[in-house]
This record gives structure tokens, sequence and C-alpha cells, in this order.
């Protein structure tokens, strides 16, 4: 009989806290990809997703929360987003029955994860990987970017104004960029530590 795969997480390691900066693994959420189908307009969709969430669609690199505040919406190209609920198991169903028939949709909640990156000089710990600007006259709270950690394809956005970002990666990468972001943490910078540099 075929041994069976238990579950794990992505990232063994547990919370780092260093100098009021935390990395942690976010709760699990569902996460869902919405791209328009070819010969539908946009308009059509962001109407339904407006009409069953309360909210527009962003069409600049924008998270946007939807009325009851249960999903967030990513901006993640032209006509793409991600939708992403909090613990929320039944967002693709919700999706489909609102809009499935105009967009095409992908769970994408066992494929990625959430790296969460907090606290006042977590701006300065994140630039040490990222190569944006992520200075706050330019990215603030809800502004996306699909950039690279190093050399991580991630979407960061941030959360929230002190500053708090959320790192969106491929769980497969999940371990590695905790990793990076710990030695970030400990005021290095990726090539700092990279011996194949």
């Amino acid at each position: 009989m075929a041994d069976l795969l238990s579950a794990a997480l992505p990232v063994a390691s547990g919370p780092v806290t260093v100098g009021g900066v935390t990395l942690e693994l976010a709760p699990p959420a569902s996460i869902v990809s919405l791209g328009v189908f070819a010969g539908v307009r946009r308009e059509e969709l962001v109407g339904r997703v407006r009409a069953e969430f309360g909210v527009d669609l962003p069409d600049v690199p924008r998270a946007v929360r939807s009325g009851d505040g249960s999903v967030v919406f990513l901006w993640n190209g032209p006509s793409q987003w991600l939708a992403v609920g909090e613990g929320s198991a039944e967002l693709f169903s919700r999706l489909q029955k609102c809009c499935g028939d105009v967009c095409a949709l992908t769970s994408q909640g066992d494929s990625r994860t959430i790296l969460r990156l907090s606290g006042a000089r977590a701006r300065e710990v994140a630039t040490r990987l990222l190569p944006i600007d992520l200075h706050r006259q330019v990215f603030s709270t809800d502004c996306v970017a699909s950039t690279l950690a190093g050399h991580i394809p991630v979407i960061v956005w941030q959360t929230a104004q002190t500053p708090a970002y959320d790192f969106l990666v491929f769980r497969s990468f999940a371990s590695s960029l905790f990793h990076d972001f710990s030695v970030a943490l400990n005021g290095h910078t990726f090539s700092e530590t990279d011996h194949y540099a």
C-alpha cells in the first residue's frame, strides 16, 4: 500500500522578531486567481464583482477590501487579480457563482503561502531584498507589486502603515524566503550572504 503524505507547514520555523520587526507565516488563506476570458469586456467582470462583493476591482497595483471585509482583491496585472479570503473555504464557490462564466478562476491556496513582515523597521528590512522603491510616498498601505525578493518571485502587499507587508510566495520557495528575510532582519543584504556571488 502506498504511503500517505502528511501535511506540513511550508516554513518549519516559528515567528522571528529582531529589533521590533517580526517575520512570520501568516494564517492559511484561500487564494483564487481571476483572469478575464478573451472576448469578454473587463467591465462585465468588474460589475459582477461589485454586485457580489461591494467593491470595484482595482485597475492599478492596489488592494481593495470587499464591502463585508471578508475578501481582499489584489491587482495582479492587466485584467488579472488575486482574491484572498482569510480562512474562507467558500471563496472559490462564491466567485464561481458570481463570475465563473466570464473569467478563469484558479485556486492558488495550495500553491502559494503568505509570509508577513511587520514592525517599525519592516520597510528597511524589506528593502534589503526587494529592488523596488518602498518609500512611504510611493508605496503605502494597500499598494501591491509583483517583484523579486532576492532571487524569489513574490507579490508584495503593504497591509498597514506601521509598516506591515504580506509576501505571497510559491509554497516551495517559502522556506528560502523566510531564511533570506531572517538574514535581512539581522542587518545583512542578500549579496553579503550569497557565497555564489
